[in-house]
């Protein structure tokens, strides 16, 4: 088993990541006062979102990078290439789904990681 964490230079709010002619972007994303969630956007690399998946909240933001890691490295692991250097395109799209998360649901300790397996389809 390949185990893979990515590793980014300073803060990591916004990665873009393509397998083939898929787009996969994931975001940190406020939902609350000193609160943030993992936000995630699929679709084709020129095209619109088509799914989605939102996880959180977290009451730290580097709670909250510590999963975009590990789900970015975990994706690594499915063939999915990073691309920091990307433009993402879908971010007001991702604070929309942000925003419709529910703050007292907890702060994100208490639920299952994102199993990467289980990753696509996003719901």
């Amino acid at each position: 088993m390949n185990l893979h964490y990515f590793h980014g230079r300073g803060p990591l709010k916004a990665l873009v990541m393509v397998r083939r002619e898929h787009r996969l972007e994931l975001f940190i994303k406020p939902v609350g006062e000193r609160t943030w969630a993992l936000v995630a956007l699929t679709g084709p690399d020129q095209g619109q979102p088509q799914r989605q998946h939102c996880q959180g909240p977290w009451a730290t933001l580097a709670r909250a990078e510590s999963v975009l890691r590990s789900t970015a490295g975990a994706l690594m692991g499915n063939g999915y290439e990073p691309r920091p250097s990307d433009y993402v395109v879908w971010s007001v799209t991702a604070q929309r789904l942000a925003r419709t998360l529910r703050l007292d649901q907890g702060t994100g300790a208490d639920r299952p990681m994102l199993d990467p397996d289980q990753f696509e389809p996003l719901v």
